[in-house]
């Protein structure tokens, strides 16, 4: 059931290519806790199919242009149809969990349920100094991963 794997994952590395290099968003959060209502906004956005309303409430948190994100809202919704097609309607989403790379990064794992299937969306955190920022936001069906 691998949908693009490969082209998603090379959006991914792309876009975390260049939200590394760019410079620093206007805001940030001052704890996890602020990020994970901000992904979990996004998250129902994403999973009632409003992926640039998702992304537009992430652009200033985010250190990409806001073309960058622009694209990657387009290009979610033309890779859309094809999920929809294989995997059926879209019913819920579902926190999974949390999890930290020293004390510079943090995750949080989402679920989009289907009818026939699950994506999985990531969105990852980074704390240059003492703020934490958007990092990257990936989506896939590679729910073995969850078990790991």
């Amino acid at each position: 059931m691998k949908i693009s794997a490969l082209a998603i994952g090379l959006l991914a590395v792309s876009l975390q290519a260049v939200a590394q290099s760019a410079p620093p968003a206007a805001q940030s959060f001052a704890t996890p806790a602020e990020a994970r209502k901000l992904a979990d906004k996004a998250m129902n956005l994403f999973k009632d199919e409003k992926f640039a309303e998702g992304y537009e409430i992430l652009k200033p948190y985010w250190p990409l242009p806001s073309v960058e994100i622009d694209n990657l809202a387009n290009q979610t919704n033309t890779q859309w149809p094809m999920v929809r097609q294989r995997f059926g309607t879209s019913l819920a989403s579902e926190f999974i969990r949390e999890k930290r790379a020293g004390a510079s990064f943090f995750q949080y794992t989402y679920l989009q349920k289907f009818q026939r299937h699950a994506v999985r969306w990531i969105f990852v955190f980074y704390k240059p100094e003492d703020r934490w920022f958007i990092n990257a936001v990936s989506f896939d069906d590679g729910v073995n991963q969850l078990f790991e």
